[in-house]
């Protein structure tokens, strides 16, 4: 049986993401991780057909994005950054941040300095679900999160804080993205055929 690994920056628990992606390709064992850093060390250890992981994830192993997911004929998606506190560009170099896991521990700083467009990098916290990035904010171990725009109507509709949430124009991450290890044909026919509710719980509405 053809092989799937997953990992995307989702709201859904990992079971629940992988029960939904496995129901619509059937004959493909789909399995999603919940942490970077086991998607990662599985991928070494058992490398499965192919992998579907945003861009910046599939990049840090140094492989190419062989399909491209697209949401509104665009490879990127928006991140804000988010805050309990007044925020201006003159003050980003010196605050402490919160970011769903996107790259390697200590590449995560330079990758963060990058979305901010400062030269300096930060403190950054990683997390392993978009939750996680509310309680940052409340207990205050974080300045700021970074939040892919998609979820800020549900962020903001989860607390009673008040947040100040800036636009950056270099805060655009790449969007979830296959990568293919041997067995082609079989898989990218069935992602190819993946629901629109499937898409949209991985970011995307469309393949290239």
């Amino acid at each position: 049986m053809a092989t799937l690994y997953v990992y995307a920056v989702t709201p859904l628990r990992a079971r629940a993401l992988e029960q939904k992606i496995e129901e619509s390709m059937p004959g493909v064992d789909v399995t999603v991780f919940g942490k970077l850093s086991d998607f990662k060390a599985a991928l070494e250890s058992a490398p499965p057909d192919a992998a579907l992981s945003p861009k910046p994830v599939l990049a840090s192993l140094n492989r190419a994005a062989d399909i491209q997911g697209l949401k509104a004929g665009s490879d990127t998606e928006q991140y804000l950054l988010v805050s309990t506190r007044a925020l201006s560009k003159e003050m980003l170099s010196g605050l402490r941040y919160g970011i769903v896991d996107l790259v390697e521990r200590k590449s995560l700083p330079k990758f963060v300095a990058g979305l901010l467009g400062v030269s300096n990098a930060p403190e950054v916290q990683r997390v392993t679900k978009i939750e996680d990035l509310l309680q940052l904010l409340q207990f205050q171990t974080a300045d700021a999160v970074l939040l892919p725009e998609r979820f800020r109507a549900d962020f903001e509709s989860r607390s009673k804080m008040t947040f100040t949430i800036l636009s950056l124009s270099t805060a655009k991450v790449g969007l979830v993205a296959v990568t293919f290890l041997s067995e082609r044909q079989t898989i990218e026919s069935a992602i190819r055929r993946l629901p629109k509710h499937v898409l949209a719980d991985l970011g995307v509405d469309e393949w290239k």
